[in-house]
């Protein structure tokens, strides 16, 4: 469990990071499953192993959901 500040801070300190790693479309805070819970969300192209494995290694992270979201297009 993680509380909203906290996930925000390592949002901003692993975004730049995680936005270069292929297939990673967008980074986010999100409501975990509790109350006073939040999650870093790491938005993917496809939910594969090597994209997962990648994340999570430049993540280092518990409170990290992966979340398959197709490709970002600009509006």
């Amino acid at each position: 469990m993680a509380n909203k500040a906290a996930v925000t801070k390592l949002k901003k300190r692993l975004s730049r990071r995680l936005l270069k790693l292929p297939g990673v479309q967008g980074v986010g805070v999100e409501r975990g499953d509790g109350d006073d819970d939040y999650v870093l969300a790491v938005h993917v192209e496809d939910d594969d192993d090597s994209t997962r494995s990648a994340v999570k290694k430049a993540t280092g992270a518990d409170a990290v959901r992966i979340v398959r979201s197709g490709k970002f297009r600009k509006q």
